[in-house]
């Protein structure tokens, strides 16, 4: 029963993951000014469908895959978990992030200037496998004497958060076009346990046949919004989804990003998106551990006038040796910045197109070209590459194809899509189209989608 617990739970994140990274520098779509506040927009307005202006969600394992634990053939369960045990190592991860858009609109200020605000929802997590614990707790420390384990490895962070945001894109000359949004962050749930040290190890001793020691620790996990003003955890959801807006941990971001034309055809764009922090005040409950301590096992002694909790006096032992406490101190956590870069070239047939006050532009149906996506984790960033082909297939329907390499795959191939139909804009992009025919061998998939009235 657990593990089909487990396989409908995956399956069903897998099946709603996307990346956001396929809208960037895919001009036809508004969403792509979340991507790149420098972005240049060619419409007059848009106001985005409450809701659907902007869906995704992205989940990621590297190591193995669902397939490699429960793949239907004749080995055990066991024989499945010990090969996936030797495959992973401790900067393996499972990270996954969704976000909705709540409100979304933009509207032009002047011919150079652009304007856009709104609020969106977010849960971001990522959380890195501890293989030596693993194998700690799977096999026994019987076959591992002499060998440290350590703490370091557990490593994780998760935010639900609401981010309200206001952005202005701004066109220079005809070259560059930059950008910035300030964020104001809403924390309703932060968890999150990082740089902790110190080892466990088991050796023989004279004085019993193992001694057991953990040298060096220094651990902590810090939560915000678990548990209400009694110290009680909070079980009622609608009070957390009341927190993402204006709530009482409170936090500042910055995006900036920029357009630069060196050619009429070759395009550079970046971004740097949430460089910023929140301070997590109320409603905090932190766990720390500090110190050494050493056992060498028990010593029996039998009085039947008077029996001993041997268990009680070691746990009094290791509390008097190493400091355990929980805390509410306050404490600021950093969003994980986000780095894009892409570089495009533009050919082929050009297209004529009205833009706001009937201003006329020329653009190219193809383009190629390569992007980078970086985030930064706790342990090590988050790297993509990708190189893409777009093409227009009419003035009202624009193609990217994409072929991107991470630490989930190498041949990992995607596709997005930008309509107009009268008012209406419709985007979509779908990552990992070779991993649809099969989730439980793909390590990522990808799909987002959004709704937007433009005008132009």
């Amino acid at each position: 029963m657990n593990k089909l617990v487990l396989i409908l739970f995956l399956i069903s994140v897998v099946s709603l993951k996307s990346q956001q990274k396929l809208a960037f520098s895919f001009g036809e779509s508004p969403q792509t000014l979340l991507l790149n506040p420098g972005a240049e927009t060619n419409f007059r307005s848009h106001y985005g469908i409450p809701m659907l202006s902007d869906f995704s969600f992205d989940i990621g394992l590297t190591g193995f895959n669902l397939n490699d634990l429960f793949s239907n053939d004749s080995r055990a369960f066991k024989t499945r978990f010990e090969e996936v045990l030797n495959k992973i190592n401790s900067t393996d991860y499972m990270s996954f992030n969704t976000k909705i858009d709540i409100l979304n609109v933009g509207f032009r200020l002047n011919k150079k200037t652009y304007l856009s605000f709104g609020f969106y929802e977010e849960l971001d997590f990522i959380g890195y496998a501890p293989k030596d614990f693993i194998e700690l707790f799977y096999y026994g420390n019987e076959p591992f004497l002499n060998r440290s384990f350590s703490l370091s490895q557990v490593s994780l962070k998760g935010d639900f958060l609401g981010v309200l945001h206001a952005g202005i894109s701004k066109k220079i000359n005809e070259k560059l076009n930059v950008g910035a949004r300030v964020k104001i962050y809403s924390s309703s749930i932060n968890i999150e346990s990082l740089n902790n040290s110190g080892t466990f190890s088991s050796s023989t001793s004279n004085e019993n046949i193992i001694r057991q020691s953990l040298n060096n620790l220094n651990g902590q996990v810090r939560t915000s919004g678990i548990v209400d003003s009694d110290d009680e955890f909070i079980d009622s959801p609608g009070e957390y989804f009341s927190k993402t807006f204006l709530g009482s941990n409170m936090g500042l971001g910055l995006d900036f990003g920029l357009t630069y034309h060196f050619t009429s055809q070759l395009e550079f764009t970046a971004s740097l998106l949430d460089i910023g922090f929140i301070r997590h005040s109320k409603n905090t409950k932190n766990f720390n551990i500090d110190g050494n301590y050493v056992l060498d096992g028990l010593n029996f002694e039998y009085d039947a006038s008077s029996l001993s909790n041997y268990w009680q006096q070691v746990e009094q032992d290791f509390r008097d040796r190493v400091i355990t406490e929980e805390t509410q101190e306050a404490y600021t956590s950093w969003r994980p910045m986000k780095i894009n870069a892409a570089l495009k070239y533009s050919f082929g047939e050009k297209r004529d197109k009205t833009c706001y006050s009937k201003t006329h532009k020329q653009y190219y149906y193809n383009a190629i070209g390569f992007q980078i996506h970086n985030i930064m984790r706790p342990i090590k960033p988050q790297f993509s590459f990708t190189s893409f082909y777009e093409a227009s297939l009419s003035k009202k329907i624009h193609t990217k194809f994409t072929h991107t390499i991470n630490d989930y795959s190498s041949i990992i191939f995607g596709a997005a899509t930008s309509l107009q139909l009268g008012k209406l804009s419709v985007f979509g992009g779908l990552d990992n189209l070779l991993g649809v025919a099969d989730v439980s061998t793909a390590n990522s998939i990808a799909f987002n989608f959004g709704f937007n009235i433009v005008i132009d």
